[in-house]
Order: C-alpha cells, then structure tokens, then sequence
C-alpha cells in the first residue's frame, strides 16, 4: 500500500470510528442529562470514568508493544507473540477485577457518591470477555485492518445508545444499576463482533514462551503506566471535585469535557494510524522522518482544533445551553478555560506517541506521570480556591507544563521545528475552502 493510500483510507475508517463514537456518546449525554438528576449524572459520570481508566490502562499495556513485535514477523513468530499478549491480558485483568471489587466501597465513600459500588462490582462482572475485545482490537490496528476496527468499535456504543433513546422517548425511569447492566449487554455485544471480524488473523499457537511474555511485558509495562496516568489525569477533575465538592459539580465539569471531548476525535484518529509509521521510520534509521510525522500530523490536528477553541471563547454560553440546558450553566466559564486544551493538546498528545515510537516509552511515562503530579497539585490548591473552576485551572497548567518538557526531550533524537505544525495548520484551511467550494459549485 502507497503511503497516500494508507493515510487515506486509514484515516478514513479510523476518523469514522472516532466520529461515529463521539456523535453516539454526544448525543447519549444529551439524553442522559435529562433523564438523570445532575447528582444522579454526577455518579455515572465518576463510574465511566474509572471505567474508561481501566480499559485505556490495559489497552496501553499490549497495544504498543504487540504492534511493534507483531511487525515484520513469520506466521510462527505472531502466534508465540499472540500467545503472550494474551497471558499477560489475562493476568492483569484477573488483578483489575480483584481491585475494582475490593476498592469499589471505599471509592463510593471518598466520591460522596451513593450507588457507586454496585455500578462498579456489575463491571467487573464482564471484565474477562473483555480480554478478547481487546487482543481483537489491537489486532485489526497491527494489520492496519481499520475497516474492521471501525465495526467492532461501533458494536459496543450504537447498541448502548439505541437503548438510551428507547428509554427517553418511552419516559421509562432509568436507574443507575438497571444502566451499568445495560452497559455490560453491549460489552458483550462487542465482544462477539470483534472475533467475527478478527476471526482469520487471531491465532495463537498454545505453550509458554517465556521470551515473548518478557518482551511483550516489559515494552508494555511503561505504556501501561503512561495511559493509566493519562487517564487519571484527564479525570483527575473528576474525582477532586467529587472528593472535596460533591457529584453535581462532577456534572458540570463533565458538562464542559463532554464539548472539550470533540477535539479528541482527530487527535486520536490521527494518533493511532502515526505510531505504525513512525515506528517502521524510526526501525528503517529515519530520525528525519520521524521528525517530518511529527510536525505534520500536529498541524493536522491543529486544523481542526484551532477553530474549535475560538468557538468555545465565543459562544461557550450558547454550546451549554444547546448540549445540557439550563440547569447546567455553571459550566460555561469552565468551558471558556479549558478551550486552552484545543491548542496544547496535539502537541501533548502527538510527542507521547512519537516517543513512544521511538522506543522511549519509560520517558512518555515520567512525562504523563509529571502531568499527573502537577494536575493533583494545582487542581487541589485551586478548587479549594475558585471551586468548580479551580479543576479546569489546574489541568491548563498541568499540561502546558509538561507540553514545554517534552519539547525539549523531543529536540534531543529528532529534528523539527515547533511553529511547523502552525505553518501546515494554516496552509490547510485555504485547501479546505476550496475544497469546500468545490463541493457547493458541482452540487
């Protein structure tokens, strides 16, 4: 496959995936706002996000590395790797449930959330059908099979969202518990439309190969880290305002994240078919490459982002009001200082996943785990300074301390220049327009 041709149709199915995800779970929340009670909301909110930790925590610790391993390899060599990957899968998830379980009481006392508990216990009920939806998924990417990808990612949210939309039009009551079943339905669903489409390249060759497990373990011990970091970061608002405040201030929070989460659409699409290239560059000696991927690829998130954080400062009033209601206008100003995300967050994103390319993955963990340190210091004193707002201040800062760190690291194995990605921002919006016009003149 040409390399235009990759990006193209990998970029294709994997922003249709994004896309098809963030639309199904945007308008989710629209609905579950009003059928829930912001307290209500609140809980599910702290629930989904412990569970969403869970999930990119064990995700990052084989996707990386089976990838990488899975590249180049006899059919011999990707059933032992195969194999391990799934051993390790195994055993981390057998560890995660015995957590979630143990934790789940003290979590619901410290969260002030009521209900928590049970929501939590149900999940891990579920949790070993997901080691295949994972092994699948990670899969379909090391194969660049993005189509595939695209349709077993969207098994899990389109069901979930058919029955939420059942519920708001009948006017049936929802609760939480009879939700967190639902959720495990579509979990399940998932997971059997994930081995149908990996069905002819899922194969493992049984027995212990102690060399692959350590490989495996070992590259995806520090990505493991790195994304259950990130993901306690990006939720590390969350639990602060529930611990110090109370779940309805988690409500809005989510409220103004659930805006911000449009971003995440063409930073992960765009994150997920870089690091299969950047690899094979960085593997081939191309150190330049490398480079070239990493200013181009956050100039194409730039694209998209750039005119999103200047809609939040604008009209940030009209979006809550449009996507929640009334009831949720508290987080308008949260909204307007968290918009600063849409400029930080290519480049945050975009060097973890180069770094993690280049085989420095113990660096992007210190990196995230920096992130995760200044965040719980900065949203603590400022929540207990400014309240809700104090979440959105400490997370602005956090990243943008952490955005110039990884810049200089960056410059010291690959060459780039920092206000490229601007440059390749910019120049695409008149191709856009014209694109555009294009479009509307043949019509």
């Amino acid at each position: 496959m040409s390399e235009k041709r990759y990006w193209l149709k990998s970029g294709f199915y994997t922003m249709l995936h994004r896309g098809t995800n963030f639309f199904l779970g945007f308008i989710g929340f629209m609905i579950l706002v009003r059928v829930l009670s912001p307290a209500e909301f609140g809980v599910w909110v702290l629930a989904i996000s412990i569970v969403a930790i869970v999930d990119m925590g064990r995700n990052g610790f084989l996707q990386n590395g089976m990838i990488k391993f899975l590249f180049n390899r006899t059919e011999a060599e990707e059933r032992k790797i195969q194999m391990a990957a799934l051993m390790l899968n195994t055993a981390l998830t057998l560890i995660l449930m015995i957590l979630i379980w143990v934790a789940s009481p003290l979590l619901e006392k410290l969260l002030n959330a009521p209900q928590l508990q049970p929501l939590l216990r149900i999940y891990t009920l579920v949790l070993p059908l997901l080691i295949l939806h994972t092994h699948n998924l990670i899969l379909m990417q090391a194969k660049f099979d993005f189509k595939a990808y695209f349709y077993a990612g969207i098994a899990k949210s389109l069901p979930f969202f058919l029955v939420i939309l059942f519920y708001y039009y009948t006017g049936k009551s929802l609760p939480l518990v009879e939700l967190a079943w639902i959720q495990n339905i579509t979990f399940a669903l998932a997971v059997a439309v994930s081995c149908f489409q990996a069905r002819k390249i899922l194969k493992i060759q049984w027995g212990w190969y102690k060399d692959k497990v350590e490989q495996v373990f070992h590259f995806g011990k520090f990505v493991f880290g790195t994304n259950l970091v990130s993901m306690l970061t990006g939720s590390m608002d969350k639990f602060l305002l529930g611990f110090l405040l109370s779940p309805v201030q988690v409500a809005f929070a989510n409220a103004a994240s659930r805006v911000l989460n449009m971003t995440e659409i063409p930073i992960n699409s765009i994150a997920s078919i870089t690091y299969p290239k950047a690899s094979a560059a960085n593997d081939e000696g191309k150190s330049d490459e490398v480079g070239r991927i990493y200013e181009k690829t956050v100039g194409m998130m730039l694209t998209f982002t750039l005119p999103f954080f200047l809609v939040c400062i604008i009209f940030a009033e009209y979006v809550i009001l449009m996507i929640a209601g009334e009831d949720y206008l508290q987080a308008v100003p949260f909204l307007r200082i968290v918009s600063f995300m849409g400029i930080l967050s290519p480049f945050d994103r975009q060097s973890g996943v180069i770094l993690d390319a280049i085989g420095k993955p113990s660096l992007n963990m210190l990196m995230v785990m920096g992130t995760f340190i200044y965040s719980l210091g900065f949203s603590w004193i400022f929540i207990q300074s400014f309240g809700l707002y104090g979440a959105a201040y400490g997370m602005v800062a956090a990243v943008l301390i952490t955005v110039v760190i990884k810049q200089f690291i960056l410059r010291r194995y690959l060459s780039f220049h920092i206000g490229k990605p601007f440059i390749h921002a910019f120049e695409s919006y008149p191709q856009i327009f014209r694109m555009v016009l294009s479009k509307l003149k043949a019509g």
